[in-house]
């Protein structure tokens, strides 16, 4: 039998329903046990204060038993309205970190795709959206929005990919004294296939523009979704 689609609240009136119905059953068995053993059925009718009092005294079991399954019964309710409470709390938490993963994620396509539209280079086809984002916002579906410090270590990779290519072009490396645009085009297609953006290769008269795009729109998105806490922006080109 499946029970997922049972009402917590519904299957809890039922119980309270079965429970007051037992403990009426209850009370009244004592009740019978109580008056049948005290022969009350043969005793004359007397309505004097000493006869109320003495009949009263004599039925204290039948009111302790009705005692103690009001404070049952209460602590019961209580328990299921906690239960209740936090179970709708646990409810509505998810439904609201659902919804800023949601509107983030697409907020992050609406901006990535207007902002690629005015590029003549960049394809938005050739952009992984949901890789990149997942790699910013690896906790999002969770609710948290915090930068990974993953992103910013990529962003800083492309960054020093830059510097030494920068440095072989101004011939102030000490590894080479030329700058080798294609081992440069193919690290850099590495670098940031692992964001998820797919650089063609072009000639290099055409690199600088190919370059410029995606860095162009990486500061874009960093500056919009990244804040200050995020990672650094794309250093300046010098080898074009």
């Amino acid at each position: 039998m499946k029970f997922k689609h049972i009402d917590p609240l519904e299957s809890f009136k039922l119980m309270i329903q079965v429970y007051l119905v037992a403990a009426l059953v209850i009370l009244l068995c004592v009740f019978i046990h109580i008056y049948k053993q005290e022969n009350f059925s043969q005793m004359p009718i007397c309505l004097s204060l000493e006869c109320i009092g003495s009949f009263f005294e004599k039925f204290k079991l039948a009111v302790d038993v009705f005692d103690y399954l009001i404070k049952a019964l209460l602590t019961g309710v209580t328990i299921f309205s906690f239960y209740y409470a936090l179970k709708n709390y646990i409810s509505t938490t998810k439904a609201a970190k659902t919804t800023i993963h949601l509107t983030n994620l697409n907020t992050f396509k609406d901006y990535l795709i207007s902002e690629s539209q005015s590029m003549k280079v960049l394809n938005v086809k050739k952009i992984d959206t949901l890789k990149w984002y997942n790699l910013i916002y690896p906790d999002s579906r969770a609710g948290e929005l915090d930068i990974s410090d993953n992103y910013k270590m990529l962003i800083n990779d492309i960054n020093l990919l830059i510097e030494e290519s920068n440095n072989y072009f101004l011939g102030e490396s000490t590894k080479a004294t030329f700058f080798d645009y294609k081992n440069h085009q193919t690290q850099m297609i590495k670098a940031l296939r692992k964001i998820g953006i797919e650089l063609a290769r072009s000639p290099r008269n055409n690199l600088k523009e190919a370059e410029k795009s995606v860095f162009d729109i990486i500061n874009k998105v960093n500056k919009e979704f990244c804040g200050k806490k995020g990672p650094s922006l794309i250093k300046k080109q010098k080898y074009n």
